[in-house]
């Protein structure tokens, strides 16, 4: 039996990249996994890829309340319910300066990154009767400061509503915990310059950057019931770049 065997699970962002490594992991250890991504497209094609029955996809905006309203409504008419949420949607922003970033750049960071994760989490809840388990995607940028600030803001707000949240749900039988991966090899860092990716590498103790489907294992630890005593908690799998 798989360690989500006849649980339901949506995943954000799930059309590429550490979604898409998830929502195979989660298929394979016997989960119905709903794959959203803003690209429905994108999502489809995953859906379609997974093994067992029952998958299925949405499109959507995270930021967008009304869109994601949509989606999990969607997700009650056919499931009834939903034990697992992971939050992994994002964007990523060009790597500016504070003095060059916008406010209007600063605050779309913020929208898809910690208001999609708020917006998704919220509307999960009640969906979540018999409690369940929501594992939000942060970074090393927001344990360590790294990246561009905008960036490193919104991830790092993650945590705190992941702490903060815990707390408030755990009576509901909820856990809430992070991932904070490093530098993983995803669409989302291949255009990275080799002169920024470099360095990295070599300052990395295992020498390397990290592969979906090494963050997707920590995202499956934390989603199923291995972790049935941690909330309020975030893994970092970084290669050993950032130990804190």
């Amino acid at each position: 039996m798989g360690k989500l065997e006849k649980k339901i699970a949506l995943i954000t962002g799930a059309g590429s990249g550490i979604g898409k490594a998830a929502a195979k992991k989660f298929a394979d250890e016997g989960a119905l996994v709903v794959v959203q991504d803003f690209n429905k497209a994108s999502a489809e094609e995953v859906s379609s890829s997974l093994s067992g029955s029952g998958h299925f996809a949405l499109g959507g905006d995270v930021s967008n309340e009304q869109e994601m309203e949509d989606v999990f409504s969607e997700v009650e008419k056919r499931c009834e319910r939903l034990d697992v949420l992971v939050n992994n949607a994002g964007v990523s922003g060009s790597p500016e300066g504070l003095g060059s970033i916008t406010y209007d750049s600063f605050m779309r960071m913020l929208a898809v990154n910690m208001g999609g994760t708020f917006i998704c989490t919220q509307a999960a809840l009640p969906l979540m009767n018999s409690g369940g388990s929501i594992v939000n995607l942060s970074s090393i940028a927001g344990l360590a400061g790294w990246g561009p600030v905008h960036y490193a803001s919104a991830k790092g707000a993650i945590l705190g509503f992941t702490r903060a949240s815990a707390r408030e749900l755990g009576g509901l039988g909820i856990r809430i915990n992070a991932v904070a991966p490093g530098v993983v090899e995803t669409p989302m860092t291949e255009d990275l310059d080799e002169a920024l990716l470099a360095p990295l590498i070599m300052m990395s103790p295992l020498g390397r950057i990290g592969q979906a489907d090494e963050i997707a294992a920590a995202i499956l630890y934390l989603a199923c019931d291995d972790s049935s005593f941690v909330t309020g908690q975030w893994i970092s799998p970084n290669g050993g770049l950032v130990t804190i």
